[in-house]
């Protein structure tokens, strides 16, 4: 019996697991939610023009460069989402703190500082590895030249080793 059961666990298809009753609850809870969030929304769709920016013209299938510009701009954004919650949850207050001209510094600057990060951290990331790689064929040439100089120079041929 246990045999036949063996067999056919196998044949039997695994459950596809889904996430669409999740989105769609997300997406109920995030509905509903909407008419006491709206002071925020509009501030994070206003804050958040340069990541939808980032992410439209960035040409990575992976987006990189929009990921690190988004993360920094939300970083921009959270004192002032803190500020309207604590000043007072109203359209008004929002209005009022994306009409300032210094939040717009904060904002953008941060994101600048995002894409600033996407132009120079992987240059110097490839600079780094191909010094670090120099210098590692550098230490395997000097190896080289001890061995040949203490065994001779047959140690560097490239001939197959004989069986």
């Amino acid at each position: 019996m246990a045999k036949e059961e063996a067999k056919k666990k196998p044949d039997a298809k695994p459950a596809k697991k889904s996430g669409k009753l999740a989105f769609y609850s997300l997406m109920l809870v995030a509905g509903l939610g909407v008419p006491f969030m709206l002071p925020t929304v509009v501030l994070l769709l206003a804050g958040l023009i340069p990541t939808y920016v980032a992410f439209f013209t960035d040409s990575d299938p992976q987006k990189s460069g929009a990921t690190s510009v988004g993360a920094m701009n939300v970083a921009g954004l959270v004192p002032f989402i803190i500020d309207l919650w604590s000043k007072g949850h109203t359209l008004t207050n929002a209005f009022h703190i994306l009409g300032d001209t210094s939040t717009w510094l904060v904002i953008l600057g941060a994101s600048g500082i995002g894409q600033l990060i996407v132009y120079t951290i992987p240059p110097a990331i490839a600079t780094l590895t191909l010094t670090h790689a120099e210098t590692r064929i550098k230490s395997l040439r000097q190896n080289l030249d001890m061995l040949k100089a203490s065994w001779g120079p047959e140690v560097s041929t490239t001939k197959p080793i004989e069986k």
